[in-house]
């Protein structure tokens, strides 16, 4: 396939250099792109539609569902929260037979993965990759639209699946010769999925090289593969990690908001961090010799909770950040990257629900739209209607509370009723409380990762000692007890520890 800016370019040409070329004479650097090149990718079936006014969506946004969790609801209830959020496609980690037969017959477009665990041998054998199509594709297609295999994800980062690496390639071979002996390799297309850590540099974004230790003999040949067939690298992108590891990047920025901290590289104006480490994954590919790679966001979103270093993660940050992805999504006029104007990104938000056993900092735990019992963490809809002004970012230090939800914090300020005594963990019961007693109906669970526990005291007989925190009169029960006892509150844990205030 030639490239989508204009004309391919040679391996010594610079990456700004034809950029501005193209700016300055290729009508298909306009933003004004006529439809035929607002292109969606052969994977898509454009005629396909889930309901009046989702055919937008249907080819751009989709949702992660995971299941490290031990209180998620069954993939039946799950799919059918899907459809009722309208979500057109879906996401899915390891080819779950449970899954696979509950998004049959629903419209729903499917990305299945091949675990990592199995890249090896799916390499090494095209029977093994006969046998995993045959198991995991045949089984359920076309019934369930499986429309994409991804072979593995994050592979490239850490060293836990270097063993991998040098099989990703070979698996994704097989795997497509499998799906061409059944005549199904221009319906479902396969690639993988890697982190932003493929990068060895990404800013600015023109500057975006591949890693050494991967460039030449995976990547290069990863990406032969994906532009022959016409397929997309799925790339994971978390602004909210970026922002959060680094004090150069403003919130606003991470968040799509308008900056006044936009960046500018050459002839282009970044106004929010994604397009920014979008566009270093088209420079790196640009500079193997791919001007017409396409790339899909496998995984992003925003925490709605965290550590208390995490200062990023409340609910609201999470609710706008989502709302204006789905606008971007949506937009007419800001269709793909600065470097990529007129090209339709898919992208799946992360994730479709809160998972309690994922490992990990507390904000692992809180990227779903969905509380296990399916009520909704924050409003969020596919039309694009929902506004910023019911939840304004926050960057509150207090993971606990921010914006909207200020009111938890009202009566432990200075004058106010709760205000004393002034300590850490009295004011932390106080707020723990409070957000529990409301949103428990919905769901909410009174772990605080880890810094909260059920117990049934009066909340009078939380006292401190100079020595140290102690416990009055405890009554700590077993969920089952507490199932009983309606008369519950949510405190903080150090009760239990010893620490200090």
């Amino acid at each position: 396939m030639g490239s989508q800016l204009g004309k391919t370019p040679t391996n010594s040409e610079n990456f700004m250099n034809f950029m501005m070329r193209e700016k300055t004479i290729s009508p298909r650097f306009s933003r004004l792109n006529t439809p035929r090149e607002i292109e969606v990718g052969e994977f898509v079936a454009d005629s396909v539609q889930i309901g009046g006014g989702y055919a937008q969506q249907f080819r751009t946004l989709g949702i992660n569902y995971r299941t490290l969790g031990d209180n998620l609801p069954s993939p039946t209830d799950a799919v059918a929260a899907i459809k009722t959020m309208k979500f057109g496609r879906v996401k899915i980690f390891n080819p779950n037979e449970k899954i696979l037969t509950a998004l049959a017959n629903t419209g729903i477009e499917v990305v299945v993965a091949v675990p990592n665990e199995q890249i090896v041998e799916v390499g090494a054998s095209p029977s093994a990759a006969n046998a995993w199509v045959q198991q995991h594709v045949a089984a359920y297609y076309p019934a369930t639209i499986i429309v994409v295999i991804l072979v593995g994800n994050e592979i490239f980062t850490g060293t836990i699946f270097q063993s991998t690496w040098t099989s990703l390639v070979p698996a994704i071979q097989n795997l497509h010769a499998a799906l061409e002996s059944l005549g199904w390799s221009g319906q479902i297309k396969i690639s993988t999925a890697v982190a932003l850590d493929v990068l060895t540099s990404s800013f600015p974004p023109s500057a975006g090289s591949f890693r050494s230790d991967i460039a030449t003999h995976i990547i290069q040949p990863l990406l032969t593969f994906l532009t022959t067939t016409s397929s997309y690298l799925f790339v994971n992108v978390y602004p909210f990690l970026t922002c959060s590891s680094s004090s150069d990047i403003s919130l606003s920025y991470a968040m799509f908001a308008n900056s006044t901290n936009d960046v500018v590289d050459g002839v282009l104006t970044y106004t929010n961090l994604m397009d920014a480490q979008l566009d270093a994954v088209y420079a790196a590919s640009f500079k193997l010799g791919f001007a017409s790679l396409r790339i899909a966001v496998g995984e992003t979103g925003w925490p709605t909770a965290g550590d208390p270093t995490q200062v990023h993660a409340p609910i609201d940050n999470a609710a706008v950040y989502n709302r204006r992805l789905v606008r971007k999504a949506l937009s007419t006029t800001q269709i793909g990257t600065p470097s990529r104007p007129g090209f339709i990104i898919p992208s799946y938000i992360f994730a479709l629900f809160n998972e309690n056993l994922k490992p990990g900092a507390g904000s692992e735990r809180n990227w779903g739209l969905l509380y296990p019992n399916l009520s909704q963490v924050y409003a969020l809809d596919l039309t694009g209607q929902l506004s910023d002004s019911q939840n304004s970012p926050s960057s509150d230090s207090s993971p606990l509370v921010s914006g909207s939800d200020a009111e938890f914090c009202a009566a432990i300020q200075p004058g106010q009723s709760c205000y004393l005594p002034n300590t850490l963990v009295r004011h932390a019961d106080w707020a723990f409380n409070s957000y529990w007693q409301k949103y428990k109906g919905a769901g909410a669970s009174c772990s605080f990762d880890g810094a909260g526990v059920l117990t049934s005291t009066d909340p009078r007989e939380w006292r401190s000692t100079s020595g140290g925190i102690t416990e009055t009169k405890a009554q700590f029960q077993t969920p089952a007890e507490l199932e009983r006892n309606h008369d519950m509150r949510c405190r903080s844990s150090r009760h239990e520890v010893g620490v200090k205030n």
